[in-house]
């Protein structure tokens, strides 16, 4: 069994791979796992390998099972994702041409989209025909991003699947469904990827330089679709207005005032997010100079500002930095709610001007 497009995750390929070959397949998986860590990807490349035509390594990738799976254009093979009930069929298609492209960067194009109910009623009517192919793969990405009617609808399903038909949900918030969902599926847990799988799989899948790779593999902080658009942003100039945040944060209100403006003239709200993360990236590696650990230097993100980092971090008697996380952590956590950016900004900069003890 192969699943070579799939980066890392040893352990829920190997339970994949033996349930196909022994053909003990259960009827739901449950993919639970950060995002970005292929769970998606995989769900995919196990439809693949349950249609695949070849003798011995599954999926090929080659022949017309594997082909019309990837190009979700097989029958028996289902992907139900989040979206709204007004979406259209051209944005539909955008998504899944980007799944196509490279399944580890499926594209957002909606605000707090949602699996509703007409969906899951529309899969019952489609499950209750037999399969042209003796079998049926119906995968549901963010599977908590399904409405509680949904939800209920789809325990139904789960609980009196039928014959030949196997479910693979995907979640990164598990702790978000429906219990008896859960114990309805096998779970399979992702992890985090290293930071040498994600810089070799970008040398491998994008066009990138090594130092690059290395540098954006760090910050993706164990996530491939998180490293894929760092390849596709301007890297520096965002981590350059991410410390000036930092920076501003102990200046006037005035001064603070001008550079938010600045910011929500220039960025949108994923840029102002991406910004905040590598915020609470430079406080981690100024944590970990700190602590004055050369067995940990190599644990640094933002190697290659070293110098500014020291710079930074000796400029303080001292940083409370488990209060610094919780607050930029609060703050990425209220634009995932909505909440109005300049509000965000300015109660953000008040927080950090308080953690931040100047040495004068």
């Amino acid at each position: 069994m192969s699943f070579d497009g799939i980066i890392g995750q040893r352990r829920p390929k190997e339970i994949l791979a033996k349930a196909i070959e022994q053909e003990r397949i259960p009827n739901g998986y449950l993919f639970i796992g950060p995002e970005g860590t292929g769970k998606e990807a995989l769900a995919i490349d196990f439809a693949k390998a349950m249609f695949c035509n070849a003798m011995f390594e599954k999926p090929c990738n080659t022949c017309s099972g594997c082909r019309r799976v990837k190009e979700f254009n097989h029958p028996d093979f289902i992907y139900i994702l989040p979206k709204p009930k007004t979406a259209k069929t051209d944005d539909v298609r955008k998504i899944f041409d980007s799944l196509v492209a490279e399944p580890y960067a499926r594209k957002i194009l909606w605000v707090s989209p949602t699996i509703g109910i007409d969906e899951i009623r529309e899969l019952r009517k489609t499950v209750s025909i037999k399969p042209t192919e003796r079998k049926r793969i119906i995968a549901i990405a963010e599977a908590d991003k399904l409405t509680q009617e949904a939800a209920n609808s789809l325990l139904k399903l789960l609980e009196e699947p039928p014959e030949s038909t196997h479910f693979v949900l995907t979640t990164a918030r598990p702790n978000t469904l429906l219990p008896t969902i859960i114990s309805r599926c096998q779970e399979v847990k992702f992890g985090l990827l290293t930071d040498s799988q994600v810089e070799s799989a970008l040398l491998k899948r994008s066009e990138i330089s090594p130092e690059k790779a290395r540098l954006v593999s760090r910050i993706s902080q164990g996530s491939f679709k998180r490293a894929l658009e760092w390849t596709d942003h301007d890297l520096e100039q965002k981590r350059s207005v991410a410390i000036d945040l930092v920076r501003t944060s102990l200046r006037d209100n005035r001064t603070k005032f001008q550079l938010i403006e600045k910011v929500l003239d220039e960025y949108d709200k994923k840029s102002v997010k991406d910004m905040f993360n590598l915020m609470l990236i430079w406080f981690r590696d100024s944590l970990i100079l700190s602590n004055n650990s050369t067995d940990e230097v190599d644990k640094i993100v933002n190697i290659d500002q070293l110098e500014t980092l020291e710079k930074f971090t000796n400029a303080f008697n001292q940083i409370n930095y488990g209060e610094a996380f919780e607050e930029i952590e609060k703050a990425i956590e209220l634009i995932d709610r909505n909440v109005q950016l300049q509000l965000i900004m300015i109660v953000l900069f008040n927080r950090i001007h308080k953690i931040l003890s100047s040495k004068g």
